[in-house]
């Protein structure tokens, strides 16, 4: 990457995050499932019981996705990882579109495993390629990029459920969308780039005080107890966000809410969701991670509450309001998980440890699904009832994490100062 000045590095940068945010709002459509879920029957001649297993595939493979593109990422480069993700979420809806008429095992092939793959390749580079060029303001480039993977449900979901309505054919739509998300996304592949290596001592000099050298860049997150410590408290919230965000149409019915206002909830849902990722990241920017993940443990609490509530007393708007906190405490996860990544691990490998992190969206929807195993798929008051303990149980693991966080943070400071002793 060439020289840059500071006023380069802006403009660029303001190019990069508005590109990546248009990207990522194609990306998100992985969060329009609930939306597309009843089309997909109607259109595709399915069954309501068995497409329901796609959204928890596509989760799983979106994890899948994130781990295995960083490591194509360090051996090919960011064009083309960016471009074999956007291949793959076009080749998703466009084998969906043409293949899957009375096939579920089609739409479980296309529409979860490649699409979930590509999204999580696409979405895993092009964070981690745009956040490393704001070392001074990571909170806010997390939440906004994020922010706009989380509104492309009720953005692009709903433009596209609202053109089935009117006359045009699912099979066109999907079409629409893996040709339109794919060419998009091979744009960012193309255009994007790595910052120059100057750009700390640029953009944030009190960082790059500290010396070159990063002793969080020698740890392995994987042999890192406060990773697990943080894993726990992702996988519970997670769980929570997708117990709502997977079947929020069909659950508002079950409290009274017609289908009209249940399909639109789904949509401002995913408005929440995206809303938490820029509120999270500047709350993170302001304090720190340990009162991020606090807050986001008590707005869950708050969520799975007024469900039970919604489903106890027959209370419609509280489940408007638990569905809205759901989706704001799903939405703050990922906002944690990049700036935490990056803090605690350093630059160096910060592809491989966000899509670590990241990985905890596996972990909380096989929770989510033995939940449901457990309770039956009917039983949604007695699922919120066991997440509402969950939330009791991840707010409680904040603790633990802030006494390892606080730990490690006087652990990096002294290495960092032993180092700097033996340069001297």
């Amino acid at each position: 990457m060439e020289e840059m000045t500071a006023s380069q590095i802006k403009g660029r940068r303001a190019l990069y995050l508005t590109l990546s945010t248009i990207t990522l709002l194609f990306l998100g459509l992985i969060y329009a499932f609930s939306m597309f879920a009843a089309p997909m029957c109607q259109a595709f001649g399915l069954e309501r019981a068995q497409i329901g297993l796609t959204f928890n595939i596509m989760m799983i493979l979106f994890c899948i996705g994130a781990v295995v593109g960083s490591q194509i990422e360090k051996a090919l480069g960011v064009k083309v990882t960016i471009i074999i993700g956007a291949v793959l979420f076009a080749a998703g809806f466009i084998g969906t579109a043409l293949l899957a008429q009375g096939n579920i095992t089609i739409v479980y092939i296309f529409y979860g495993i490649l699409a979930g793959t590509g999204v999580g390749i696409g979405y895993n580079s092009i964070i981690a390629t745009t956040n490393v060029w704001f070392p001074d303001k990571v909170g806010f480039s997390s939440g906004v990029l994020m922010m706009g993977f989380g509104l492309g449900s009720l953005i692009l979901g709903t433009l596209s459920v609202n053109l089935y309505k009117s006359g045009i054919d699912l099979t066109t739509v999907f079409l629409g969308i893996g040709i339109a998300g794919g060419v998009v996304a091979i744009i960012a592949g193309i255009l994007l780039r790595r910052p120059p290596a100057n750009i700390v001592e640029l953009m944030a000099p009190e960082k790059a005080g500290e010396g070159g050298y990063d002793p969080a860049e020698d740890d392995k997150a994987l042999k890192t107890p406060l990773f697990y410590v943080y894993w726990i408290w992702a996988i519970i919230v997670i769980a929570i966000g997708l117990a709502t965000i997977g079947n929020c149409a069909s659950d508002a019915q079950l409290v009274g809410w017609d289908e009209g206002f249940a399909t639109l909830l789904v949509g401002l849902v995913s408005t929440c969701n995206g809303l938490a990722r820029v509120v999270i990241g500047l709350l993170f920017d302001k304090t720190n991670v340990k009162i991020t993940m606090l807050v986001d443990a008590l707005v869950a609490v708050i969520a799975s509450g007024s469900i039970v509530c919604a489903f106890v007393f027959h209370v419609p708007v509280l489940y408007v309001v638990g569905a809205f906190c759901c989706g704001f405490c799903y939405g703050g996860v990922p906002v944690v998980a990049s700036a935490f990544a990056r803090q605690r691990f350093g630059a160096k490998n910060y592809p491989l440890n966000l899509s670590l992190a990241n990985f905890a969206i596996v972990f909380g929807s096989i929770l989510n699904l033995i939940i449901q195993a457990a309770l039956g798929g009917d039983a949604r008051l007695e699922t919120f009832i066991v997440l509402v303990v969950l939330s009791l149980l991840a707010t409680l693991d904040v603790l633990p994490f802030s006494k390892l966080f606080n730990k490690s943070q006087k652990e990096l400071e002294e290495r960092r100062a032993n180092a700097s002793a033996q340069e001297g």
